[in-house]
């Protein structure tokens, strides 16, 4: 993330992996870094009161989860006064999520906006290409069916294929070469599971599977496992509800694949037989109760994964 020249920077989307880095980076530099979470109650009224203390340092002030910065119009007032070639102070907004709000929209205007999106689940060659980005940024190689095989170990998780990559870069020693053998010795392959392989199998109406997937992820993640499931769940539902009335309507697939942005096979094989599986109304009620049950995981009700999960049975019935 370069942050010369720039008096704002804003990183968002939905792929913590990289926006962590972002934050990372940015204090690894020469200026004076105070870090804000906006998760902590944090108003936009702090927020500017802070930017305009003088310091004799150059400055940088990272808001984190600045997506829930408690109001707009000071701040939104702040942006559009500054300076642009006032450099004694850089902004850097780290917004959690795919939407970006219009403050920050603005802050990005008027500097430099990067956007971070999570690599589609069925993308193995973006995956793939993140290990071989990970072992040459350790000075390390890395074979090609070794990247193959840690990917097929590890799973989609960013933060862990990094983390083992950086183990076997440790192991293999600077200018080395990461093989499929060393993996086998010091990778062990874990059960792991996804929100939204959770998600795909109640939608293809695969009970035994869903509930399998969900205990491991709910082992590994704890109750933090809840919310990123139910998110999935609603993403699908809504997914192949939109999928649903093309399909209705006689809408060709390649079509439907255009019109939902995915590649033709992902869509033929995957999430068409999903839809069909599936009546409009049946869909929509679906959706009613994920949004019931989307409230009541947020809130203080008690076993909300039996919540889930009978949530889980009643939409592959």
């Amino acid at each position: 993330m370069a942050l010369d020249f720039n008096i704002f920077v804003v990183a968002f989307g939905d792929e913590n992996f990289y926006l962590d880095r972002d934050i990372t980076k940015i204090k690894q530099g020469k200026r004076e870094v105070f870090q804000l979470d906006a998760d902590n109650g944090l108003s936009d009224i702090e927020l500017v009161a802070l930017c305009r203390q003088y310091s004799e340092l150059p400055r940088t002030i990272i808001v984190d989860n600045a997506q829930k910065l408690k109001g707009q119009k000071v701040l939104q007032e702040f942006i559009e006064n500054r300076n642009a070639s006032d450099h004694s102070l850089i902004l850097v907004g780290i917004i959690r999520g795919e939407k970006l709000p219009e403050v920050w929209s603005l802050a990005a205007s008027k500097g430099k906006g990067f956007e971070r999106k999570k690599f589609k689940p069925w993308d193995t060659a973006k995956y793939i290409n993140f290990i071989k980005i990970e072992a040459t940024r350790l000075r390390v190689s890395i074979e090609k069916d070794a990247a193959e095989f840690l990917f097929q170990c590890v799973g989609i998780d960013l933060y862990r294929l990094e983390n083992e990559t950086r183990k076997l870069a440790i192991f293999v020693g600077q200018a080395g070469t990461i093989k499929k053998e060393h993996i086998a010795l010091i990778t062990s392959p874990t059960p792991k599971a996804e929100p939204f392989q959770v998600a795909e199998q109640v939608m293809s109406k695969n009970l035994k599977k869903a509930l399998q997937l969900f205990s491991v992820l709910h082992r590994n993640m704890g109750e933090d496992s809840i919310i990123p499931v139910v998110r999935a769940l609603m993403n699908q539902v809504e997914k192949t509800l939109v999928i649903r009335c093309y399909q209705d309507k006689g809408v060709s697939e390649g079509d439907i694949a255009g019109l939902i942005g995915m590649k033709e096979w992902p869509y033929k094989n995957v999430a068409a037989p999903i839809a069909r599986k599936h009546t409009l109304n049946a869909l929509i009620s679906h959706m009613q109760k994920l949004c019931k049950l989307d409230a009541d995981v947020k809130s203080a009700a008690r076993s909300k994964r039996t919540l889930v999960e009978l949530t889980m049975v009643s939409i592959t019935q």
